[in-house]
């Protein structure tokens, strides 16, 4: 590979992208106390991923460490510049580190870093987001969604949640999202992705999507989808199934603010309506949870629910502080 090609925008872009996201990943490991399996299973995936994500972890890694090493060297009170009474900010450090890097190597690394914006909704919201290239997101209730673009490379983190993206196709520069381990690259689509603990759905509306991820142990590690179709993607495998218009278009209610169940057990309904409302239903018996009922009804109206399960359903329904119990 020649030296143009290696500071193309493209790959400098890239590059970017990649410091950016190995410094939040040094954060979260070595400056908080919640590191779990997933987070080591996520870093696991996205070094997986490239060489270049290898080399910018190995990178601010090691000057991370060194950053610590020379700390504990200086007087107590002169570490990091703080006293006592100031209260310690994980990311100076790391800043100071990225900083220093690009100063040293003359990468520029801040002057040509992407912007990444971070976009969120609280429980029971919804909110709809235009990006510079004219793709349309709309998230749906306690979702996290970061965002990177620079012109020449688009990318997107769904850190939490579940969203709907209407993307602008561009062949030269596809749209990804990353969820869990898993990279969603655009074909020229409109889809949904939805991640859960362990597992994301994602549903195809209009055009084509690739879903893969570079983790040799999840089986049918790669697919292609079309309108209608579903996908369940979690640490073992993907699998793809075929919905109806009408099927599709019930998965995708909530862009309406509505919530359609077609035979589901009230756990299930339960537990979907629990997304949407600080007031959570609780189902106290298994009998109960195992009840199917079919209903289209507001995501927010959790007193709507209650009174169905009342009168149609023949339930016993009680209503504790921020807790509606549900019982035969």
């Amino acid at each position: 590979m020649t030296d143009a090609n290696l500071n193309s925008p493209r790959m400098a872009g890239r590059a970017n992208l990649a410091d950016a996201r190995a410094s939040e990943f040094i954060v979260r490991c070595y400056d908080r106390d919640a590191w779990s399996e997933a987070d080591q299973a996520e870093l696991d995936a996205w070094l997986a991923e490239s060489s270049a994500n290898r080399t910018a972890f190995i990178r601010l890694k090691s000057a991370w460490l060194r950053a610590n090493r020379l700390d504990a060297l200086r007087p107590m009170s002169q570490r990091s510049g703080r006293s006592a009474q100031t209260p310690y900010q994980p990311g100076i450090k790391l800043a100071a580190v990225v900083t220093l890097l690009a100063l040293l190597t003359g990468s520029g690394w801040f002057l040509s870093r992407p912007t990444i914006q971070t976009f969120s909704t609280k429980v029971g919201e919804r909110s709809h987001i235009q990006l510079s290239d004219g793709t349309r997101i709309e998230l749906t209730t306690d979702t996290v969604l970061r965002v990177a673009t620079d012109g020449t490379y688009r990318k997107a983190w769904l850190d939490k949640g579940e969203a709907f993206f209407d993307v602008v196709h561009n062949n030269r520069h596809p749209f990804e999202l990353q969820a869990l381990n898993y990279r969603i690259v655009d074909l020229g689509t409109e889809f949904s992705v939805r991640r859960d603990t362990g597992r994301i759905r994602v549903t195809v509306l209009k055009g084509s999507v690739r879903v893969g991820t570079s983790d040799i142990r999840v089986r049918n590690n790669a697919v292609r989808m079309i309108a209608g179709d579903v996908a369940i993607a979690d640490s073992r495998s993907i699998s793809v199934t075929r919905k109806s218009t009408a099927e599709v278009a019930d998965a995708l209610g909530w862009r309406n603010g509505v919530l359609v169940f077609r035979y589901a057990p009230l756990a299930e309904v339960a537990a979907e309506f629990n997304r949407y409302n600080a007031i959570k239903l609780v189902i106290d018996d298994r009998q109960a949870a195992k009840e199917i009922i079919s209903a289209r009804l507001q995501a927010t109206d959790v007193a709507a629910f209650a009174r169905m399960a009342h009168d149609f359903m023949g339930l016993q329904v009680r209503k504790y502080g921020d807790e509606i119990h549900i019982s035969r």
